[in-house]
């Protein structure tokens, strides 16, 4: 993933889990992060598809469980 890809999916995490800007989202997951409910879930994936330009399909979202998984993911998918 390039630089310019890996910094705008933190800019998503970031804002959907409201965190402040110099928050380290490299390592959060839905166990470490309070925040991570299903309403919150829906608004990443949303978020993620409206930046990049992609549809995720249910079996995409059910494998976002992290920063790593859902950057794995979008590498996948090319970008």
């Amino acid at each position: 993933m390039n630089t310019n890809i890996s910094d705008r999916l933190q800019d998503i995490f970031r804002a959907v889990f409201e965190l402040p800007r110099n928050a380290d989202v490299t390592n959060l997951d839905q166990t470490n992060s309070p925040r991570w409910d299903s309403l919150d879930h829906v608004s990443l994936v949303a978020a993620i598809e409206s930046e990049f330009g992609i549809s995720l399909d249910a079996a995409d979202q059910f494998r976002m469980t992290s920063y790593p998984a859902t950057a794995a993911l979008l590498e996948e998918k090319g970008l």
